[in-house]
């Protein structure tokens, strides 16, 4: 297995991994009587030519978010870390005051940074030795308790600044200057941390004057991102930011929110469901409870659970007897509640012998409480609507925030000399061209389109199968027999335009949307099963209709189907047909464009294989599902169809664990659909991998694939090029006026940048492949890990991935990262559709594959079912 070995610039990565030189074996295969194995050290792919990276496409300069970070001026190079221990380490949000206390007292002239938990960075040694301990004793502000904490300080290791120099110059991606990054990243978040409120890299501040209200009891709060990050020089990638914050308002108008209440509802119990409702959302929250016109009664706690109201919830007095929370606040407080009917909030402690029950009226939600909880669809409508901007706009935002930061006029900065510039960097960016698409050649030679701003109309389908059978299924009370009526008729006439023939369905069948109980769903299914092609189904516009559709469909019986909205079904229009038919002609086995020849990639004239993977992980609330492992692979010519393989894997676990099995299953497939052909290439575009993944997924995943190759015979050994793909960045692009495309302003699609930004020796690149619908265009991150192939030039890689952006069956528009990922997206989508109230055994995933183990009818008929 050959590897790049061009080293114009910078040194070769010479044992690759963090535990000493890594290993490639090609494995064995079940009945093969040898293992052959092929062992040699994995390293990145270099820039052939450093000084000239990608050189297609229009030069343009974009300016990026990017700021200088000055090294110049460091007064020592040698920065000390010391470990931290403060006990106790509760409660977190009072450890940097307590740092702050230490260092007033024992070194006041000098400013470390802090972590906010164990780590301490220092310019110089501090003025105590190799180990300091101290006792520090503050106010709580939350209980108005002293609490008292025993801080030892010891002396930890060095950081070098000086790495992160020789980094810029000739480092490798597998060893990066972790000590000196991780130092200034906390020497920068340092500045920050006393002012703002701190959500992992970003930093928020209530918000001045209107409150944007997201709805269900979430505010809208504007802040900003900041990380250190090393290109060909460091820098500071520094963003705005926003998320939303529980509402710092009375539990009486948060009920009225969240459970969708009238104030006359106020004055009865709430319902089971009205309560689950309250209940997941007051959870977990911090409340301050008052009672009125007493300040000096205010307290902070922490809300386990709610429980029965204040007229119903009883409680033992320290004379033995049992009042009732109504009672008590009457009697003793002089309080007569107005809302004795909502229930109380159990807060404090929950080891507590005599627990402590709250009325809902005299608490307020404590302002600016960092959640892990993900909006709901109407909260992030909402996000989106109130942050949309124009470039010139956001550009202008951030510019606000870094000067509201103010990182050189910071002590901490000053004593290290670190400093930031405020100038957004400016890159050399070129447009690559679009590709010319394809269409019937048969109906006109010159069915050609090129896209226009990311954007083309599309023409006669390349291919598409008679849809003779079908028939539609009603499952929305709110649509008509009319609508669906007009529906099959616009159908008909956007399928003559697209050239597809669309016979007229029988009359459509409506039921009820199927409960828990779905046989009626599934008889349906079973006697349609035969005799149609396509079922369209209409489901409502909210609710688990859709996953119990699929499930019963593609899980248990084995017919295809198109699901459409019951809003979509009344506000058709020609354009909605024709997305809709994208769907369907791919579902059926036809393909709706290909590469014109005159803009196929050389890669593609050869038998290749183009792979999607992806893994989905749970939100951190949800600890009792898997993650989603999915791989998508083209088995066609034109790489236009592809293949789903799901599987499930240990929650956060990122490697994909059955790599080898699916590569293995994904070439099967190929030799199967090519008359007997194995794919010469494999070009594997990984998404959701981060930097510090890079080893582990090169010795593992790469690893895989060749021993996947090997099982179909141990000669068989195609060229392997393994790119990651990353949107989970803040790298944004501001183009000059002359350059600005759309409403937003942003870089035109095709933009690309691979010089100043990106890595200093390996072939990375950020590419805007697509027209940004709403604000401002997020760049998709390209980093190569592997590459067999020492003649494909980084032109041609960058090429390949904007191309790809054009072959994505469902618009005619390009996307904004290679299809292949996007179908790896809507499988991994699909498969938690199918754990959609599945009871999962973490302990045991290998039995309960069972549960997205889609019938081999569906797989194998209409590969592109998940579209």
């Amino acid at each position: 297995m050959k590897h790049s070995q061009g080293l114009e610039h910078g040194s070769t990565l010479q044992g690759a991994l963090s535990a000493g030189a890594a290993q490639r074996t090609v494995g064995d295969t079940s009945g093969a009587e040898t293992t052959k194995q092929l062992i040699q050290t994995l390293q990145l792919p270099v820039r052939k030519d450093w000084n000239k990276c990608g050189t297609m496409g229009k030069s343009i300069i974009v300016e990026t978010n990017h700021f200088a970070l000055d090294l110049s001026r460091v007064r020592n190079n040698i920065i000390i870390h010391y470990d931290v221990t403060l006990e106790p380490s509760f409660p977190q949000r009072m450890l940097r005051a307590a740092m702050e206390e230490f260092r007033l007292k024992h070194y006041p002239k000098r400013f470390p940074a802090f972590d906010g938990k164990k780590n301490l960075y220092s310019s110089g040694e501090l003025p105590f030795g190799r180990e300091m301990c101290d006792h520090i004793a503050l106010c709580d502000n939350e209980s108005g308790k002293e609490r008292k904490f025993k801080i030892t300080i010891k002396y930890a290791s060095q950081a070098d600044l000086q790495s992160l120099v020789q980094y810029t110059a000739s480092g490798a991606s597998l060893l990066p200057p972790q000590k000196a990054i991780q130092a200034v990243d906390i020497i920068l978040r340092n500045v920050s941390a006393f002012r703002f409120v701190q959500a992992g890299r970003s930093f928020f501040s209530p918000p001045k004057g209107r409150v944007v209200e997201l709805g269900d009891g979430v505010e809208m709060w504007h802040g900003f991102f900041q990380s250190a990050i090393l290109g060909w020089k460091p820098f500071v990638n520094f963003d705005v930011a926003h998320k939303g914050f529980p509402s710092a308002r009375n539990v009486v108008d948060l009920i009225l929110e969240v459970c969708k209440l009238r104030h006359e509802d106020l004055q009865k119990e709430l319902t089971i469901h009205q309560k689950e409702d309250f209940l997941n959302y007051i959870r977990g929250l911090k409340i301050d409870y008052m009672l009125p016109d007493v300040p000096t009664s205010k307290r902070t706690y922490r809300v386990n659970n709610i429980t029965k109201s204040p007229v119903e919830q009883f409680f033992e007095l320290d004379d033995h007897t049992w009042i009732s929370v109504a009672e008590y606040f009457a009697h003793a407080k002089k309080i007569i509640l107005s809302y004795p009917h909502l229930p109380c909030l159990h807060v404090g402690s929950v080891n507590r012998l005599k627990p402590i029950y709250v009325p809902a009226e005299l608490c307020t939600v404590t302002r600016g409480q960092v959640t892990i909880r993900k909006l709901n669809e109407t909260q992030i409508s909402n996000m989106i609507k109130n942050t949309t901007t124009s470039t010139d706009i956001r550009k202008q935002k951030i510019q606000e925030a870094l000067r509201s930061v103010r990182f050189n006029d910071d002590p901490c900065m000053k004593e290290f000399g670190l400093s930031v510039s405020d100038r957004f960097e400016k890159v050399e960016a070129r447009v690559l061209e679009a590709p010319q698409l394809q269409y019937n050649i048969e109906v006109d030679k010159k069915n050609v389109v090129k896209p226009m701003k990311g954007v083309w109309r599309p023409l006669t389908f390349l291919s598409s199968n008679k849809l003779s059978h079908w028939i539609i299924l009603n499952l929305n009370k709110y649509t008509t027999e009319d609508e669906m009526r007009r529906f099959a008729v616009e159908m008909q006439n956007m399928g003559r335009t697209l050239g597809m023939d669309i016979v007229p369905p029988p009359p459509p069948k409506s039921m009820q949307p199927p409960t828990k109980n779905t046989h009626q769903l599934m008889e349906f299914f079973k006697t349609v099963k035969r005799e149609v092609q396509l079922v369209v189904v209409v489901v409502p516009d909210r609710g688990d209709c859709y996953a119990k559709v699929k499930k019963v469909a593609e899980l248990n019986v084995g017919v295809l189907t198109q699901c459409v909205k019951g809003r979509t079904m009344s506000r058709l229009n020609p354009a909605v047909c024709s997305n809709i038919l994208l769907k369907i002609n791919s579902k059926l086995n036809g393909i709706n464009h290909t590469f014109a020849s005159v803009s196929r990639p050389p890669c593609l004239f050869r038998p290749v294989m183009i792979v999607g993977a992806d893994v989905t992980h749970p939100s951190p609330d949800q600890i009792s599902i898997p993650s989603v492992a999915a791989v998508t692979a083209s088995h066609d010519q034109k790489v236009f169809k592809y293949n789903i393989q799901i599987r499930l894997q240990p929650p956060k676990v990122e490697i994909i664990e059955d790599l080898e099995n699916i590569m293995r299953q994904q070439l099967l497939f190929f030799y199967r659909h090519t008359s007997a052909c194995k794919p010469e290439r494999i070009i594997f575009f990984r998404d959701g991998v981060g930097d510090g993944q890079f080893a582990q997924v090169l010795n593992s995943e790469v690893n895989a694939i060749r021993r996947a190759c090997f099982s179909m015979g141990q000669e068989y050994e195609p060229k392997v090029t393994f790119l990651v793909v990353q949107k989970r960045h803040h790298t944004r692009f501001f183009p000059r006026s002359e350059d600005a495309d759309g409403r937003y302003k942003n870089v035109p699609p095709g933009t690309v940048v691979d010089r100043e930004i990106t890595h200093p020796t390996e072939v990375d690149f950020y590419l805007v492949s697509h027209s940004s619908i709403q604000g401002v265009s997020r760049p998709t991150k390209y980093h190569l890990l592997w590459n067999d192939d020492d003649s494909m030039t980084e032109n041609e890689i960058e090429k390949i991935a904007y191309y790809l952006c054009h072959m994505f069956s469902r618009c005619t528009r390009s996307v904004s990262y290679p299809a292949p990922t996007y179908y790896a997206h809507l499988a991994a989508k699909r498969a938690r559709v199918y754990l959609e109230g599945e009871n999962i055994k973490l302990s045991n995933l290998q039995s309960q594959q069972h549960i997205c183990a889609v019938l081999k009818e569906i797989v194998s008929d209409h590969p592109m079912f998940f579209v």
